[in-house]
């Protein structure tokens, strides 16, 4: 009886081993870039403060990586899975040949503004006016031409200089060698506290861009269909999460904007709860206005077809599963 208590012991406690580390599975490590410091990637900082990435068997490295070109070369080159960036520098590589795909989209929408000296009262006084972008050829350098067109103007109008990264391009402000620029987020509410005017809202032209969008490579996400899904989940989940807790959103945003005056960072949730969509759907339509916008400045696109580039299959798939709907019974204030 001694010997056989023994070895049903040993063999209970081998048994709840295996229990335990079939229980127990391994996350996938990915490897996801995010382009800018503003509230468009609230969501996945949410998802990557709140452990829902872990939650759908995910881990991840999430790496800061400004500039579109610089992370479709990231993308493109196998550094990163999935991009959360504005859609066009994907789009201009896909109508170059490379395959890129377009699998989420939850703004459609610019959150820029366009800041300018207190003296500039209205869109007219930009003319003769030096306009500094980050690049020239980058997503600001098509929107502001497109703003420009909106308001009975064109770029021959104002000069655009190519400044560069956003100190310069607040320092070009302050010393008066540029009279204007692009800025989001937080960096547009600080230059209005330094008395800079707010002159054009970009989120309420008849522009249509992603400008919040999970990009990957088409290759990638056939051949892994189940870790696209995780992510698109993990992603959408967070936004649901943003959208029903302004605390710990709060708490995220000043974190990864390092920014600590609370008034900017309640009118960069306030902003972006609104602007970010709860159903990530990509659109062909989309597309095509990204298309004609980038046929303005680059001539060699103008015959492509764009929609190609578009992968819905995913959120519809999400759509099909009930999964939004379970996140409105988790999330209910995400609706309101």
């Amino acid at each position: 009886m001694k010997g056989f208590s023994i070895i049903g012991t040993v063999l209970l406690i081998t048994v709840c081993h295996s229990l335990s580390g079939a229980a127990v599975s391994p996350l996938e490590k990915i490897n996801v870039s995010y382009g800018s410091i503003s509230g468009t990637q609230a969501p996945v900082w949410v998802a990557k403060e709140k452990g829902l990435f872990e939650k759908y068997g995910l881990d991840p490295s999430l790496v800061y990586i400004p500039g579109g070109p610089r992370s479709v070369m990231a993308m493109l080159g196998g550094s990163v899975q999935y991009v959360i960036h504005s859609a066009m520098p994907s789009l201009e590589a896909y109508l170059g040949g490379a395959d890129t795909a377009l699998i989420g989209s939850s703004m459609n929408r610019l959150d820029h503004y366009l800041v300018v000296h207190p003296n500039i009262t209205g869109t007219q006084d930009l003319r003769g006016k030096v306009i500094g972008i980050s690049a020239l050829g980058a997503l600001t350098d098509a929107a502001l031409r497109e703003a420009l067109r909106l308001n009975g103007m064109s770029e021959r109008d104002v000069t655009v200089l190519a400044v560069g990264d956003l100190g310069a391009r607040i320092s070009g402000l302050r010393t008066g060698t540029i009279h204007g620029t692009m800025l989001i987020g937080a960096q547009a509410a600080a230059a209005a506290r330094m008395g800079f005017k707010l002159l054009i809202d970009f989120s309420s032209l008849a522009i249509e861009i992603s400008t919040a969008s999970v990009l990957s490579r088409r290759a990638y996400v056939v051949k892994n269909p189940e870790t696209t899904l995780k992510f698109l989940k993990t992603w959408i989940e967070g936004t649901y999460f943003f959208k029903s807790n302004r605390e710990a959103s709060l708490a995220v945003l000043k974190k990864y904007t390092r920014t600590d005056d609370l008034e900017i960072l309640d009118s960069i949730y306030g902003r972006y709860r609104k602007l970010i969509l709860s159903r990530p759907l990509p659109s062909v339509s989309t597309a095509r206005s990204m298309l004609k916008i980038l046929s303005r400045t680059r001539t060699g696109v103008r015959e492509g077809n764009p929609d190609g580039f578009i992968e819905p299959r995913f959120v519809l798939e999400l759509e099909k599963s009930g999964f939004f709907e379970e996140l409105g019974k988790q999330y209910p204030a995400a609706k309101e």
